[in-house]
């Protein structure tokens, strides 16, 4: 599936109703970017690289700056929540160019703005690929190509 535009972060690929958007404080100091992950610790919100085993929120759908973050919840961040419906494109980070082979696998975060597809997830929360774009495009804006999809949790069997 090829992509119109590319991204170094999630970007939704379906539209969002702005009620859909969950808002949480942010913790103080903390940069939150659009299209980044969010999880939370003491109840507030900041940017997360894995997916496994922390409280997650979503996506971020609006930012902010560590410097507007000048104490617990002075700021919040609008956050796309990890529903299936919620489709996203996101560049590979590692560990090589994603295939075809790939699909249907489910994989952890690299970065907060990342997914690894050398990390695929068994128990708790993670990044299903649908799809991929490794055209020549999608490869010059990202080395590893791009996976399409969504987050879902699978649960202890």
């Amino acid at each position: 599936m090829k992509v119109e535009r590319y991204f170094n972060r999630f970007h939704l690929v379906n539209a969002l109703n702005p009620a859909g958007l969950v808002y949480y404080p942010v913790a103080s100091g903390e940069q939150i970017r659009l299209g980044y992950a969010v999880g939370f610790s003491s109840g507030y919100a900041l940017e997360i690289t894995t997916i496994q085993g922390v409280a997650v929120a979503g996506i971020a759908a609006t930012a902010n700056t560590a410097a507007e973050a000048v104490a617990d919840g002075t700021v919040t961040v609008g956050v796309i929540p990890f529903l299936p419906q919620h489709r996203f494109v996101v560049p590979v980070e590692a560990t090589d160019l994603i295939t075809l082979a790939q699909v249907g696998e489910i994989y952890d975060l690299q970065s907060a703005n990342t997914l690894d597809e050398g990390d695929a997830i068994t128990l708790g929360y993670g990044f299903r690929v649908e799809a991929i774009d490794v055209s020549t495009e999608a490869v010059a804006a990202n080395t590893y190509g791009f996976a399409i999809g969504h987050f879902e949790y699978i649960a202890a069997s």
